[in-house]
């Protein structure tokens, strides 16, 4: 039945409200026929006072007891109220009301012993022998000359201020009824926009898993928990939508990859198959194909490097070592490429540099890389520069080349998967994309930094941070 957050917090809310105006409306109910009652008792302490004083003046024959009649009689008409006069043997010898078969009746019930005794007494309910109607008694001793000689008893019905009650009952619950119709209202308004986005990121959340990453909810306040909520949902919505976006381009991208060295293997040795392709010619095509083949194998370590990145597992295990030497030894890997283009290593490197705390696999990759691209797109005979050196309690080593240059649009791409600088002119058709990209996450996994500066037709500088070993 309550199977929605609408549902829920309505009925909950609903609840709530219907409990709290119960208890309220108890308690003002209770409230209001106390002071009634307490402020009746109060009229008649008050009014047993002045009758008090009117019997000691008749028993002092100041007064005669007409005029003693005329008076209780009148507090009768004035408050509903039956008034007896008792002597010292609990016999009645004055009554308020036209009623005379009181005259003479001896009372002795245990309140009138409490009364003779000199206390005032206050009662409420069914008093005997006067009938079944709820009342309130009061009884008063009257002193002469210090002791007790007579006693006032008051018997006022219940049933006028039950009536009175009865009435501020009705306007109590009837207002009760005005609120409760009112917060219904209210609560259903709330619970309805409550709910609302919760509904909508529900919905939304059905769609994303369906493949729409499009999907997006209204935020609504952005300050409140509802709101903060549904601005980190559309945030994740984005996230999703841009991995789906990378996904795509990177299944894209790896295929492009993959298919055209497969397609270039396939080609030559579907040509030596079938003898379109001459016996003394094979040498030839059989060394391209081991290249890329290579290149495959590059790529595919390349792919795996990544995964491990992006999912936390690309493990760093810092050493001391001395970059001078990890540059001089990485160098040596392109002496081949080097001679054969003719290019001028220019090495600035600082003699007494300190040690470095770092994982020194990860940053020969780095290195590997960075001087590849370096090397790469240099012409021959040109200068490549290598400094090293100690600034603000690090490292750095800066690779200067002159080579193309990156254009200013484009120096913010290339830390992306698969991004390769000037696609259309195909200068990069031996790379695949991933080798700033790496270089980036092993530099942000040791959280230091590295700096691009290039410009077209002459040249590009990297530069990047180590941390010195410390003491």
């Amino acid at each position: 039945m309550l199977d929605t957050v609408f549902k829920k917090l309505f009925a909950t809310y609903f609840i709530i409200i219907i409990i709290t105006f119960l208890i309220l409306g108890l308690l003002a109910s209770q409230l209001f026929e106390n002071y009634f009652f307490n402020r009746h008792e109060k009229l008649l302490l008050q009014e047993g006072e002045k009758i008090n004083e009117l019997v000691i003046d008749y028993l002092n024959r100041n007064i005669t007891k007409e005029r003693l009649n005329i008076e209780l009689q009148s507090v009768e008409r004035f408050l509903n109220t039956r008034i007896w006069i008792i002597d010292q043997r609990g016999i009645i010898y004055g009554v308020s009301s036209d009623e005379k078969k009181w005259i003479g009746k001896q009372i002795t019930t245990t309140d009138i012993l409490e009364v003779f005794e000199g206390k005032i007494i206050v009662k409420k309910g069914v008093y005997e022998g006067i009938g079944q109607a709820p009342m309130v008694t009061v009884g008063m001793p009257i002193f002469i000359n210090g002791r007790v000689d007579n006693a006032i008893v008051m018997h006022s019905p219940l049933y006028e201020i039950t009536k009175v009650i009865k009435e501020v009952h009705k306007i109590i619950w009837k207002a009760m009824a005005v609120s409760l119709l009112i917060s219904f209202v209210i609560l259903y308004v709330l619970a309805k926009k409550l709910s609302g986005p919760i509904r909508s990121m529900g919905q939304a959340a059905q769609k994303i898993a369906k493949g729409d990453f499009s999907q997006r909810v209204e935020v609504i306040d952005e300050k409140d928990e509802i709101g903060k909520v549904t601005k980190t949902f559309n945030d994740m919505a984005e996230q999703l939508e841009r991995i789906e976006d990378h996904r795509r381009s990177f299944i894209s991208a790896v295929a492009h990859e993959l298919r055209s060295p497969l397609t270039l293997i396939q080609g030559f040795v579907q040509g030596m198959v079938d003898g379109t392709i001459k016996k003394d010619e094979q040498k030839k095509y059989l060394h391209i194909i081991l290249g890329e083949t290579k290149r495959l194998t590059k790529f595919i370590g390349n792919l795996l490097d990544i995964q491990k990145m992006e999912s936390d597992q690309y493990p760093i295990y810092p050493q001391k070592f001395h970059i001078n030497e990890l540059i001089v030894r990485t160098l040596l890997k392109y002496e081949e490429t080097i001679e054969r283009k003719n290019i001028y290593i220019d090495l600035h490197l600082k003699e007494k540099i300190s040690l470095v705390w770092a994982d020194k696999d990860a940053y020969e990759q780095v290195l590997v890389n960075l001087l590849d691209n370096a090397i790469k797109f240099m012409k021959e005979n040109k200068n490549l520069k290598i400094y090293t050196y100690e600034e603000k309690n690090k490292v750095w080593v800066k690779i200067e080349d002159e080579g193309v240059g990156i254009e200013k649009e484009e120096q913010n791409k290339i830390w992306d998967r698969f991004y390769k600088i000037d696609k259309s002119r195909d200068r990069n058709k031996e790379g695949t994309g991933l080798g700033l990209y790496i270089v980036k996450k092993i530099i942000d996994r040791h959280k230091e930094k590295i700096i691009l500066e290039s410009h077209m037709n002459k040249g590009t500088t990297f530069i990047f941070s180590l941390s010195i070993l410390k003491e």
